[in-house]
């Protein structure tokens, strides 16, 4: 009986824990537009194609949340910005300047 009871716990406290990812990006190379951030966090759950601005970028809108790519656009500061899910590179397109980011994926784990 102790036995069915420690796994139904275990099980229901592994389908409880969120499947977010904190997003962080660093700038690749330098650009000469200081509007554009340098680096920037955020937090993406790819099972519920959700994104939640933790630190930079903000006002950001999704466009498109596809198999491979994320696309966002911002109307407040004019940029348009891809994520690509497998090389994880964002791109940032403002006016005529290009701003590259490496990012990598550091897994959240929270209990709700």
């Amino acid at each position: 009986m102790i036995k069915i009871l420690i796994f139904i716990i275990f099980f229901v406290s592994k389908s409880v824990i969120s499947k977010d990812f904190k997003l962080v990006c660093s700038e690749i190379n330098s650009s000469l537009d200081i509007g554009l951030s340098s680096d920037f966090a955020k937090i993406v759950n790819f099972k519920d194609r959700t994104i939640v601005n933790y630190s930079g970028g903000f006002f950001d809108d999704v466009i498109l949340f596809g198999r491979n790519e994320i696309i966002f656009n911002n109307k407040v500061f004019n940029t348009r910005s891809t994520f690509n899910i497998a090389t994880n590179k964002w791109i940032t397109y403002k006016e005529q300047y290009i701003k590259r980011y490496n990012c990598y994926k550091d897994e959240i784990k929270r209990r709700f």
